[in-house]
């Protein structure tokens, strides 16, 4: 083999070898939806193993399963519970006063930035990274943002499109709890 064809083919194995971790952070991505590119890349998270998971850069640890889904050490299961914002803000005290979550016991709503922080933009329906949050609801999720304009009104995110939006506080979504890390 020619020296020019081994440096060809050298540069090609350089190159597919260092696009390498894009591509594996690429598969929880659609094709031909929103961004190119992974917003929340798996390698953005440490995966604890008890349910919870570390967002790198963001100093946050979520809980991987809604309110009412249960961890089984490989998926989330059963069905996430919906409930108004003042249900929620006491589902999440329920919980820290049941022992918590992965050890802790200082969870919380998350603020509408911080939700909008696991959008992924590369996909909808859900519009979240599945591999690091599975089975999550194509619902709103509720966050502890309230909106002043209005009275009675609070954030949420809506993850079919990963859009946030504002809605009476009776209304009913989801839940996922998160904690500062």
């Amino acid at each position: 083999m020619s020296a020019p064809m081994k440096y060809a083919i050298a540069l090609t194995l350089a190159s597919l070898v260092a696009s390498a971790p894009a591509f594996a952070n690429q598969a929880h991505c659609q094709p031909d939806v929103g961004e190119s590119r992974a917003t929340t890349p798996t390698s953005s998270f440490e995966l604890l193993r008890d349910g919870s998971v570390i967002q790198r850069g963001a100093n946050l640890q979520w809980a991987q399963c809604a309110l009412g889904q249960r961890w089984d050490r490989a998926d989330c299961d059963g069905r996430a519970l919906a409930f108004d914002w003042e249900g929620a803000t006491s589902a999440i005290a329920e919980l820290n006063s049941n022992g918590g979550l992965s050890g802790y016991s200082d969870w919380r709503l998350p603020t509408r930035q911080e939700l909008e922080g696991i959008v992924e933009r590369c996909r909808e329906a859900p519009a979240i990274n599945e591999q690091i949050f599975p089975n999550t609801p194509w619902a709103g999720f509720w966050s502890s943002s309230v909106d002043t304009s209005k009275q009675e009104h609070a954030w949420f995110v809506g993850f079919y499109y990963g859009l946030p939006l504002e809605y009476s506080q009776s209304a009913s979504y989801r839940v996922r709890p998160v904690r500062d890390h």
